[in-house]
């Protein structure tokens, strides 16, 4: 059965129907007659954060690959602190402040520990637990290194160094010597504060 239509449907249908094979012709408007009529485009506003997570980022970076560099120093530190080594030993790696700071800091300076309980002895008494020898061969163990990159130039370490006699936070600033690549030898300690 087929629908009957009325006089009043609107027929769909184009007014020319396309033969197989045929290509219509394209129209072509000047170029100011299509932008008079084309609102602007949109511009793009940058996104404000890009920058500053860019920039985090890379500070990310530097912390993550000056880790081990500080670990190491940390570690120096904790033998000074502990009376394993001498302060002396870190004269390359410490600015003339950090180095006073620690040395007022170790034991036998008249700094915190000297002649409390655990206090070291003469060379070939006990030695303080964590230690293997008189002059040590196990150093101490760092817990919860914490380093943050505050600039390109300056990172900011702490870390909890576990002594003979007590556990000490410690805390220093490190700072690029020079315009080379991150390198062991060209970060400097310059600022220690030994808890």
């Amino acid at each position: 059965m087929t629908a009957m239509r009325s006089p009043d449907t609107v027929c769909t249908a184009p007014r020319r129907a396309r033969r197989v094979g045929e290509v219509p012709t394209p129209q072509v408007r000047p170029l100011a007659e299509v932008l008079a009529g084309a609102p602007p485009a949109p511009r793009v506003a940058p996104d404000p954060d890009a920058r500053t997570r860019r920039a985090q980022d890379e500070l990310d970076r530097l912390a993550a690959a000056l880790r081990p560099v500080a670990a190491r120093l940390l570690t120096a530190v904790g033998d000074v602190l502990a009376g394993r080594r001498p302060a002396t030993h870190l004269e390359a790696l410490l600015a003339p402040e950090a180095l006073a700071a620690l040395a007022r800091a170790a034991p036998g300076a008249g700094g915190p520990g000297v002649g409390g309980p655990g206090a070291r002895g003469p060379a070939g008494t006990a030695a303080p637990r964590g230690t293997t020898g008189a002059r040590g061969g196990i150093g101490p163990t760092l817990r919860g290194l914490r380093v943050c990159a505050v600039g390109p130039r300056a990172v900011e370490v702490a870390a909890v160094v576990p002594g003979p006699d007590r556990v000490r936070a410690v805390a220093a600033r490190l700072e690029r010597t020079d315009d080379g690549a991150a390198h062991p030898g060209r970060w400097r300690v310059v600022a220690l504060c030994p808890g």
